[in-house]
């Protein structure tokens, strides 16, 4: 089977989470990616959570891709850059507003040479608006966009959602746009530039929260509870924890019966949300997670059992389902990480190859794809213009 996005060629030059992230998300739809690093690596190789001397982001982030080195400061450098440019679909960056320029790297220089290129930047605060030159990572982001501010119980402080949302959706968005700028390019024959900005995703990811900007309070802080309909909660079993969420009348009247509780409006639940979570508690709190999720669910009841990562992991289903296959890195060894989030009947996601090493593919691509020499990538290699990888 044919993956959608074959045969589309992919220049990343990014760092940390956005570029990186978004460039792998094309590469399991099919396209070949190309990461254009520093001479000595991309800085999320070293970083936390190392599995041997490699961090375990940057081998989530890179699967698929092919490590070409290049100092683009030197101009013999970015004369390389440029040629791989000119046979690339997308360049994908996410450096501060004007770096790129800066670097004679912009938009308007590298369309030049290849007036069809899709040029997707992922930034803090975009391209356009008095906030574009602020530098930002996802903590700043969430504080700034009102997710923070919407996150946590209720009297207590606004707090970060566990995990980069930023930083995740800005990559999720930057691929979308990025397939519907090739479909555009498909039907227009030209190129454009695309810039994503983290904080206007977080804004979005918040969206059913402005609805309460025409409110006197506000939206307000909920904690695990809906502002408006009960019970959505956690409640506890005998092993631990169970998610329940009710958004529907026949939902609701399920629950009340199963409870031996009046039956009651969804539009008036949040009048009944103490009573029913008292006795949603009694009731789970004599059974197994198992035990109460099974009923909840046979009753016509949303529910689930609260996992931690390590029980995800240890589901069959993330393994049938490849959430998580198991790669075999030359520097590593065998590692568990996610696999592809894109399936269809046509194609159920690429994932064939492990993070690359520094330079593990440079004499690879400039040979095939630009027609280098071996003596030429030497001589280049010998004067730090690249980094060939020895092993």
């Amino acid at each position: 089977m044919s993956a959608p996005l074959a045969g589309v060629r992919v220049v990343e030059l990014g760092a940390y989470t956005t570029g990186p992230l978004c460039a792998r998300y094309l590469s399991n739809l099919g396209a070949e990616i190309i990461k254009v690093e520093p001479l000595k690596g991309e800085s999320m190789r070293t970083f936390a959570y190392k599995i041997g001397e490699v961090s375990y982001i940057f081998h989530v982030h890179n699967v698929n891709k092919r490590s070409v080195p290049i100092d683009t400061n030197t101009k013999d450098g970015k004369a390389v850059l440029f040629e791989l440019l000119q046979t690339a679909d997308v360049l994908i960056e996410n450096f501060a507003y004007g770096s790129m320029k800066k670097w004679g790297l912009d938009y308007d220089t590298i369309s030049a040479v290849n007036p069809g290129l899709i040029y997707c930047s992922l930034s803090g605060f975009g391209h356009s608006g008095p906030d574009r030159h602020l530098r930002a990572f996802d903590t700043v982001i969430q504080g700034m966009s009102g997710v923070m501010a919407m996150t946590g119980a209720a009297d207590g402080p606004p707090t970060k959602i566990g995990i980069s949302a930023a930083d995740n959706m800005g990559s999720a968005a930057g691929a979308m746009a990025i397939t519907a700028a090739l479909h555009h390019k498909r039907r227009a024959g030209r190129g454009q530039h695309i810039n994503i900005s983290m904080h206007d995703i977080m804004g979005w990811l918040s969206s059913e929260c402005w609805a309460y900007l025409n409110t006197k309070a506000g939206p307000q802080r909920s904690g695990n509870r809906h502002p408006a309909i009960a019970p959505q909660n956690l409640f506890p079993a005998k092993n631990g924890l169970i998610a329940i969420e009710i958004e529907t009348q026949k939902q609701l009247d399920a629950l009340c019966k199963m409870l031996g509780y009046k039956l009651v409006d969804l539009m008036d639940s949040k009048a009944h949300e103490t009573a029913l979570e008292e006795m949603i508690g009694d009731w789970t709190a004599v059974r197994t997670k198992d035990d109460a999720v099974e009923s909840l669910l046979a009753h016509g009841v949303p529910a689930g059992q609260v996992q931690g990562i390590d029980d995800v992991a240890e589901n069959p289903f993330s393994w049938e389902r490849e959430i998580l296959v198991t790669l075999q890195h030359p520097e590593s060894g065998p590692v568990k990480l996610l696999g592809s989030p894109f399936k269809s009947n046509r194609s159920k996601g690429v994932v064939e190859a492990p993070a690359p090493t520094i330079g593990q593919h440079t004499r690879q691509v400039l040979g095939e794809l630009l027609g280098y020499s071996n003596d030429q990538i030497d001589n280049l290699a010998a004067n730090k213009v690249i980094a060939v990888s020895t092993s």
